[in-house]
C-alpha cells in the first residue's frame, strides 16, 4: 500500500460501531478535523460524551445500506463480522474503507501515529501487527523531545523567509541546507540565524 497523508478537514466520515475500536477511530479522525457520523444502537460512555459535546453526529440505530452513500471515508468497527462485511459491500470503489476485522479487504489501514510539533511519524505493517507498529512508533518518537517542537517551527519559518529572499539560488540552497543542522536545536542560534535573515531582507 502507498503511505500518503490525507486532508480530512470537513470531510464526511462514517464510523459504524459504538465500542472501543470505534472510539479510537473517532478520536483519530476528530483530530484531523473530519465531519464525523457514528452509527450504532448503543455507544461507549466515552463516545456518548463526544455526542453530548456535539463533536460528532450520532445515528442511534443499526446500519443501513444508504448510510455510506456520500461519505468520503468509512470505518466498519462493529463486533459482528456480517455487519462489517455489509458496510464494506455498500461502499463504492472510490470510497476509502477500513474494516476492523478484515484488513485484507480494507482499502486503507490506520497507522501508528506520533506527533511532535510539526513532525508527524506514521508507522504501518500492512495490518500484520498494530502492536509492533506502535512499538516502532514509540522507538522513533523517543528520539525527539520537546526541543524539537520549537526547532521544527524554526525550520518552517526560516524556509519561508529564505524562499522570499532576493538572492542567488545557490545561496538559497546553502541556507536551506544550513537550517537543518542540529546545532539549531539551540534556541539562541535560532534567534541569531533569524536576525541574519532580517539583514538580508533589507
Amino acid at each position: 500500500m502507498l503511505p500518503i497523508t490525507i486532508n480530512l478537514k470537513k470531510r464526511k466520515c462514517i464510523i459504524v460501531g459504538g465500542g472501543k475500536i470505534a472510539y479510537r477511530r473517532t478520536k483519530t479522525l476528530l483530530a484531523e478535523g473530519a465531519h464525523l457520523v457514528v452509527i450504532s444502537p448503543e455507544l461507549l460512555p466515552e463516545l456518548a460524551v463526544l455526542v453530548e459535546k456535539k463533536r460528532v453526529d450520532w445515528l442511534p440505530r443499526t446500519f443501513e445500506k444508504q448510510d455510506t452513500r456520500d461519505a468520503f471515508l468509512v470505518v466498519a468497527a462493529t463486533n459482528k463480522r456480517e455487519v462489517n462485511a455489509a458496510v464494506a459491500q455498500s461502499c463504492s470503489p472510490n470510497q476509502l474503507i477500513n474494516i476492523a476485522d478484515d484488513p485484507e479487504n480494507s482499502s486503507f489501514y490506520f497507522p501508528a501515529v506520533g506527533r511532535r510539533g510539526l513532525l508527524s511519524v506514521a508507522v504501518g505493517t500492512d495490518g500484520a501487527s498494530p502492536i509492533l507498529a506502535k512499538n516502532i512508533r514509540n522507538e522513533i518518537m523517543s528520539q525527539f523531545d520537546e526541543t524539537y517542537e520549537l526547532y521544527f517551527a524554526f525550520v518552517k519559518i526560516s524556509r519561508e523567509k529564505i524562499l522570499h529572499l532576493q538572492i542567488e539560488e545557490t545561496e538559497k540552497r546553502q541556507l536551506l541546507t544550513e537550517i537543518v543542522d542540529k546545532k539549531y536545536l539551540d534556541i539562541r542560534l535560532q534567534r541569531a540565524f533569524l536576525e541574519q535573515l532580517k539583514k538580508k531582507q533589507r
